[in-house]
């Protein structure tokens, strides 16, 4: 269909959404009139829903099976608008239609003057208003078509404030058996919302409304025109109504109208909707009712009729009465639902969907010339990068001679990926040493890229952290490669199969990629207790490079930094390189094994020396190979792994992923990729292998097990040290509580949204799973958390914040929390050393406070006369957090007496989070932030000299220190703890099976012992 002017983009979208929407209800009608007895109400309705999903939805995504293919009642090839230019070169510019914006529709000046010359002498007056005609008219319908909505929109609102009216004037349903009959019914339909009722004199038929607050209205006459029967059946009809969410349909519907209100098909097809929706509820409502009830039920519909109906924005039970005869007829012959009819709905209901709400995908280019306007693409972005792709790309080259460095296989780590398979992207650079991946939007990581023997990076280069942004989708890295010298090595042996699948191989087919890899650490002793298979830990990155070798094992590693001390990792087993200072590996004349000993020694002609230590070496035309020869892993038991899965009513849980992770009893720990689910009963088992592998024994083992399951928040168990004989570990029975949700939203310094910021809790393995990536616009939602206090890392760049976040147990205060990033500082981390602990006797310094909790302004010498408790605590301390009920004992119990109560969190606190966790737990205690940046440099937890957290420190009245509890006691510790106990009333030690609640309660009432007993000593020298 042509038009003699061309419509604005909004018209022409709302054109193609009304005949695209007019096909849609015709192929409907069809339907639903030939297979009239196949296809239930419930069905229809959501049938007719679509085309008005397709007026509302002005804009909807392309696709190769859309219906329109077929169907298309707008032209192909529109005829633009000429708009004349008065330049003195008479060149012509053309006013594309949207279609034609291509990225690469490019036409310059002097083709567009030659295609179309026009001189100027030519242009008329009436050529001109002809021009401007077709934009007069287009402004004139858009403004009528604006005007009609805030029409129908102000009557929707105005609606809405009367139903808003009626509600707040009427009364709650206090009928005892209506309110039960309400009460059963939720239960049974498991309802998101609790459903209100209300009674109200206003002259209304029963009607029902909202979502959030599902809510029915009923007027007072039904109490005296209608009978108890009648008045139980209209509940049940507004209740399925609130069951089936109809209102969403129904917003829908109103929304629709709203936008189309000229157009006389919206109001047929919202009328054929609400008459399907109101014929699924009748079905529903008497689906057990037998012929006398169905009857009474029709009788029913009619008095309601009768009646005055209900405000617009409610949904009345008895709906217009042009649609009853046909209610009251289904009544008589209803429709009996089966699965082959319920399976039929859902395929034509599936099928209308995908090729009703797609459309056709513009493949081709016009055919008349039509050059877009657009600005020039960057330089960097390249012709073939489709809309919302992203990409780092670079160079790689010699520092020294900068010439390109081919087959660098460049590693780029998507941290927020689910898919361990797709979370490390991989490039490779060509010829000219180039590489290009394509990435997700925002924070990535390289990801120890692998060089070709004789190339390493700087620690630096190794993990740079990269951003894209929609307005620089493609980020330019270049790697500048430092040059080592290249050791030949000879990798000997064989991988057992937990080996194997540690290395992502499934099968015995499936090749493998051995990784060896050279590490420079200057530390003797860090190096000596990493060949024990100690645990070691370094303040900074060391310099590393890795190489893989071949099947057999045979391969190249590079040297690295300058120390030549190295720790060489092949594969599964570690051994140590000494290479002094200007050795020539190239020029080996003598080799020595030393004597007792594992250390073969190298000698160059120079006589430097090189040594391996858990290896051997052969000489070949002056050159070395180093041969490295692992001791057999041999398998020395089987761990059996069980325990049951219940929820927080001791409900069995199945399908709960049961991940395992091993470790050593005072060292470090993984996550072993292993895993399982939960059976019908709740219980797990599985079989983990135990090697010998020479430098891990077995009786320090230990494992837990992470549990995570949608809709819960996920644990990680208690670590359980494996027996000498490998008895099964039972973690008996594992309880998982309800998870809860909390958005996040990530700005820079400026307010500006991050997207693709990363963040990432970190308190468990099972919640370091619920990593996410923030949206376009900076936000993202945390699922599956526990109640309480989480850290989270966020990460953008080189921004980055650790922050603690709260999580009520009560979803309403769990509200969008914005986070701020800058640039990471690393002097905030730096550890400084403790300052000393002021002694009981000392007069308490004043403190520093960048904000009260309470908005007032506090000093310590407003107190004196008084008796201060102070609390130093923070967010990210587990046992502070886990005291409140003993802090909350105490001011109880001594506020009447005039003692005071504050606390001062660490410089890192955000007084958001302090709020939530204080009315979470119903805290009152005024808190204070401490200044300062960190936990690191907080100013008054300095002057006090805070030995660790949580310090309870005790004022007299003469604002002298006179207890804290960060010290060590002057007796000695287990005899002061038993004592402390025993005056408490609790068991100590505490038993080894003693849960994590029985710990915190014993601890709990053991701190408000000790308190109590300091403040009553306080109090009684007044």
């Amino acid at each position: 269909m042509n038009f003699d002017f061309e419509w604005t983009a909004l018209l022409a979208l709302i054109w193609r959404a009304t005949w695209q929407a007019f096909v849609l209800a015709g192929i409907i009608l069809c339907l639903t009139s030939t297979l009239h007895r196949w296809i239930s109400p419930k069905w229809r309705a959501l049938l007719w829903a679509i085309p008005l999903a397709r007026l509302v939805l002005l804009m909807i995504p392309a696709s190769g099976l859309s219906l329109f293919y077929l169907l298309n009642f707008e032209s192909q090839n529109p005829t633009p608008a000429v708009a004349i230019s008065f330049s003195g070169t008479g060149d012509i510019g053309l006013i594309p239609t949207l279609d034609s914006l291509q990225p690469n529709h490019r036409i310059s000046r002097t083709e567009t003057a030659q295609e179309y010359s026009v001189s100027q002498t030519s242009i008329t007056r009436s050529e001109e208003s002809r021009t401007n005609a077709p934009i007069l008219v287009s402004r004139l319908l858009t403004y009528l078509w604006l005007t009609g909505s805030c029409i129908v929109l102000c009557r929707w609102i105005g609606s809405r404030i009367i139903l808003a009216r009626i509600i707040k004037n009427s009364e709650q349903l206090q009928d005892a058996g209506l309110l039960k009959l309400i009460e059963a019914i939720q239960k049974r339909n498991q309802h998101w919302f609790p459903v209100r009722c209300f009674v109200t004199n206003d002259p209304i038929g029963p009607s029902s409304c909202g979502f959030w607050r599902p809510t029915i209205l009923l007027p007072l006459n039904l109490w005296s025109d209608f009978a108890e029967e009648d008045r139980q059946t209209i509940v049940i009809h507004e209740l399925e109504h609130i069951h089936r969410q109809d209102v969403l349909l129904m917003l829908i519907s109103r929304i629709a109208i709203t936008v189309h209100w000229f157009n006389p098909l919206v109001y047929l097809i919202s009328n054929r909707m609400r008459r399907e929706i109101e014929l699924a509820v009748d079905s529903a409502t008497v689906t057990n009712f037998d012929e006398q009830a169905r009857h009474d039920y029709g009788e029913l519909l009619i008095r309601l009729a009768q009646q005055t109906q209900g405000p617009v924005a409610a949904l009345p039970m008895a709906g217009k009465r042009s649609a009853l005869r046909v209610r009251i007829n289904q009544l008589t012959s209803p429709i009996q639902d089966s699965r082959s009819k319920s399976a039929l709905a859902m395929g034509l209901l599936l099928i209308l969907f995908v090729t009703g709400l797609s459309d056709v995908a513009q493949t081709q280019e016009k055919s008349s010339p039509t050059p877009a306007t657009a600005s020039p693409e960057k330089e960097t972005v390249p012709d073939n990068k489709k809309q919302n792709q992203y990409f780092i790309s670079g160079t790689v080259q010699d520092t020294q001679t900068g010439k390109p460095v081919t087959n660098a296989e460049i590693q780029i780590l998507v941290a927020s990926e689910p898919d361990p398979d797709k979370r490390v992207l991989k490039g490779t650079t060509n010829e000219a040493g180039r590489y290009r991946i394509e990435v997700p939007l925002g924070n990535v990581q390289l990801w120890f890229p692998t060089l070709k023997p004789g190339y390493w990076l700087m620690p630096e280069e190794s993990m740079q952290a990269l951003v894209t942004t929609p307005e620089k989708p493609i980020v330019n890295h270049d790697l500048q490669a430092q040059t080592g010298a290249v050791w030949n090595v000879h990798w000997k042996g064989k991988l057992n199969q937990q080996q194997r699948q540690q290395l992502g191989v499934q099968n015995k087919d499936q090749p493998v990629r051995l990784l060896a890899s050279v590490q420079e650490v200057a530390d003797d002793a860090k190096r000596a207790a990493w060949l024990k298979g100690e645990p070691v830990s370094f303040q900074k990155a060391n310099a590393t490079s890795m190489n893989y070798l071949d099947e057999e094992g045979r391969g190249q590693l590079t040297e690295v930094g300058t120390s030549g001390k190295y720790i060489l990792t092949l594969v599964n087993m570690s051994a140590e390189l000494i290479v002094a200072p200007g050795f020539d590996n190239s020029q080996v004349v003598a080799l020595r094994r030393l004597p007792d000993s594992n250390t073969t020694q190298m000698m160059d002609k120079e006589g430097r020396k090189a040594t391996i230590k858990n290896g051997t070496a052969t000489i070949n035309n002056g050159v070395p190979l180093l041969i490295f020869v692992p001791k057999a892993s041999k398998p020395v038991g089987n761990q059996k792994l069980v325990g049951r899965v219940v929820d927080a009513e001791g409900k069995p849980l199945t399908e709960v992923r049961v991940g395992v992770v091993s470790g050593t009893q005072g060292g470090g720990s993984g996550d072993t990729g292993v895993s399982t689910k939960s059976a019908l009963d709740g219980s797990f088992s599985l079989d983990f292998p135990i090697y010998d592998y020479g430098n891990q024994a077995a009786d320090k083992l230990q494992f837990s097990v992470v549990l995570t399951q949608k809709g819960y928040a996920g644990m990680d168990s208690r670590s359980i040290a494996v027996s000498k004989n490998f008895v099964p570990i039972d973690f008996k029975t594992l309880t998982l509580n309800r998870g809860y949700s909390l958005p996040i939203r990530v700005l820079d310094e400026q307010g500006k949204p991050l997207p693709g910021a990363i963040v990432e809790p970190g308190n468990s393995y099972a919640l370091r799973r619920q990593i996410v990536r923030t949206s376009t616009d900076g936000r993202a939602i945390l699922k599956d958390l526990p109640s309480g206090v989480i850290r989270a890392s966020v990460r953008w760049g080189t921004k980055i914040k650790w922050i603690n976040l709260v999580i009520s147990n009560n979803e309403s205060e769990n509200r969008e929390v914005t986070i701020h990033l800058k640039e990471f500082s690393s002097a905030t981390t730096t550890q400084a050393e403790k300052a000393k602990p002021l002694t009981v006797g000392q007069i308490a310094p004043t403190w520093e406070i960048a904000e009260w909790s309470d908005g007032r302004t506090r000093k310590l010498s407003d107190y004196r006369g008084q008796v201060v408790v102070l609390d130093f605590w923070g967010l990210s301390c587990s046992g502070c957090v886990t005291s409140i009920p003993a802090q909350k004992r105490l001011e109880k119990k001594f506020a009447k007496q005039g003692v005071v109560f504050l606390g001062i969190h660490t410089a890192d606190g955000e007084m958001s989070q302090i709020n939530k966790l204080k009315q979470s737990e119903q805290w009152t205690i005024p808190t204070g932030i401490d200044r300062g940046t960190s936990i690191l440099d907080s100013v008054t937890g300095e002057k006090y000299g805070v030995q660790g957290y949580p310090a309870l420190i005790v004022i007299n009245t003469d604002g002298k220190i006179t207890f804290r509890s960060d010290v060590e006691p002057s007796k000695n510790r287990e005899t002061y703890m038993r004592e402390l106990a025993e005056a408490s009333g609790v068991k100590w030690p505490p038993g080894e099976n003693a849960s994590e609640a029985e710990m915190i309660q014993m601890m709990n009432q053991m701190q408000y012992t000790l308190l109590s007993r300091e403040i009553e000593r306080v109090l009684k020298m007044k």
